[in-house]
């Protein structure tokens, strides 16, 4: 299922949004440019051989999915949609020989975007975890980045917009010029910024630009926003899901079969979904938001600055029309849409200030990681990270063999996947918590068993086994040496 779901943003969301920036003109004053963080875990799994040869499988057995589906009347256009996109995002990903990584770097390059990312494995940062544990996430973020792309990144998506003053320390001391917050993170600033629109900097140097939520929402929102109109395509209706359907579909997995051919119409029976019809609405819908960001930027005032920032994934997975609808704006948008590396070019006068702790979670706050229903999981965090510090001290401290010193980078690994911020969430939203718990369970199990690898006094052929079977499990940053790894929890020179 984590496969899959890998695979259909890789289809419907990151090869459509490559095809669109490789053919916008990039070039400053001559086109629009938007900044683009690439989180290290998706960086990994786009880079790994496994993935790689899995795609190629997966898009041969929804090919042949969509062959069989085409047969189906009353859907046909819905499915004739579907084929096309993946026969565009296949013939991309072929030309690209399967390197979108290098692709999404050339294009950095080239001037049509600015690439940053974030936290090594989307960690929330503020106030769940020690200093030393924010410092890993945000340097190992960072240079795992430049080791695939040779991309310096100039800023720094905080995980979950979670910002606090000990994190805002440790960003300006990693060398990040710029970062993401909500935009009451700003209202709320010490002193206030003037409005959602004008970023400030804090006093160690790194600038803050705050999410617009109203605009956002227009486009974020199931409910209130664009993506809920019922001319758009519906992502929870699966073709697997109609008993009518699941015979002729033969789909060779249990679950959804990517195939969603039908509209948003309510919750009773789904009607077939019209591309044409659903291409038209975008454009308007494309339209409509961009006169309601010049209106907002009328108001606001000529330096007035709109962050519109959202989850890639929601321009093709979540949001099926989303690719065709972010093409529009940007043509609308011209030269206009800019990078918040381009804003810092200009040299503008900031407000100097320390934005309010906050996330763009629930309430605003960080309620979904301090909720009691998963101190139990901050807790395994903090003792996982106290058995890692403890053996980097007798690794630097003592000699140690070579299975050892794998050992510890092993362990740090499985600290670092221990601390992402997706298990919170769906613990507190109740989804999959038994998956939750066995892989909480795991790394934590993980941490401790390659700890004691490491500081024994001698180890055993079992050792060996154990430590290279998790390595193959799990080849997080394989491409990071000793050396990158061997500072990570250490204090910023």
């Amino acid at each position: 299922i984590e496969e899959r779901w890998l695979y259909e943003a890789m289809w419907e969301c990151y090869l459509p949004l490559l095809q669109l920036l490789r053919g916008a003109a990039g070039a400053p004053g001559g086109g629009p440019r938007i900044s683009l963080s690439l989180s290290p875990t998706l960086l990994a799994m786009l880079e790994d051989p496994h993935h790689r040869a899995g795609f190629l499988r997966y898009r041969e057995q929804l090919a042949g999915m969509l062959g069989r589906a085409s047969g189906i009347a009353a859907v046909a256009g819905g499915v004739s949609d579907h084929a096309r996109r993946l026969e565009q995002s296949a013939a991309l990903h072929d030309a690209l020989r399967g390197k979108l990584v290098a692709a999404f770097a050339e294009l950095a390059r080239e001037g049509r975007l600015e690439l940053f990312t974030t936290a090594a494995t989307h960690a929330f940062l503020p106030g769940l975890l020690t200093r030393s544990a924010v410092r890993a996430q945000i340097r190992l973020g960072g240079r795992y980045l430049y080791e695939l792309t040779e991309i310096t990144p100039r800023g720094l998506w905080l995980p979950e917009c979670g910002v606090s003053e000990a994190v805002m320390q440790e960003l300006a001391a990693s060398g990040a010029s710029f970062t993401v917050v909500d935009e009451h993170a700003l209202g709320l600033a010490d002193p206030p910024a003037p409005s959602v629109a004008a970023p400030i900097v804090t006093p160690l140097g790194v600038a803050c630009f705050g999410r617009h939520v109203a605009l956002v929402a227009k486009v974020w929102s199931r409910q209130a926003g664009y993506p809920g109109d019922p001319t758009y395509r519906e992502f929870h209706h699966d073709l697997n899901d109609v008993p009518a359907y699941r015979q002729a579909l033969g789909c060779p997995w249990p679950g959804p079969s990517g195939i969603r051919p039908f509209r948003v119409t309510g919750d009773g029976e789904k009607q077939p979904y019209s591309p044409l019809a659903a291409k038209k609405r975008a454009k308007e819908h494309a339209a409509d938001w961009v006169r309601h960001i010049d209106a907002e930027l009328e108001r606001l005032g000529e330096d007035a600055v709109v962050v519109l920032a959202f989850d890639a994934e929601l321009f093709g997975h979540w949001f099926w029309e989303g690719p065709a609808f972010l093409e529009e704006v940007l043509r609308l948008l011209g030269p206009r849409a800019i990078t918040l590396g381009d804003v810092l070019d200009q040299d503008p006068e900031l407000v100097v200030a320390e934005p309010a702790e906050s996330s763009w979670g629930d309430g605003g706050h960080a309620q979904v990681w301090v909720h009691p229903a998963v101190s139990h999981l901050v807790r395994s965090e903090h003792r996982a990270e106290r058995r890692v510090a403890l053996v980097d001290d007798v690794v630097r401290d003592t000699p140690r063999t070579p299975l050892q010193r794998r050992a510890r980078l092993a362990a740090i690994r499985q600290l670092l996947l221990l601390q992402s911020s997706d298990f919170a969430f769906m613990i507190r939203g109740e989804e999959s918590r038994d998956f939750v718990a066995r892989r909480t369970r795991e790394h934590a199990g993980h941490v401790e068993r390659l700890t004691e690898i490491a500081r024994a006094e001698r180890t055993t052929p079992e050792d060996e086994l154990y430590v290279r079977r998790v390595e193959a499990r799990w080849p997080l940053f394989a491409e990071l040496d000793e050396d990158a790894l061997a500072d990570a929890l250490d204090a910023f020179e």
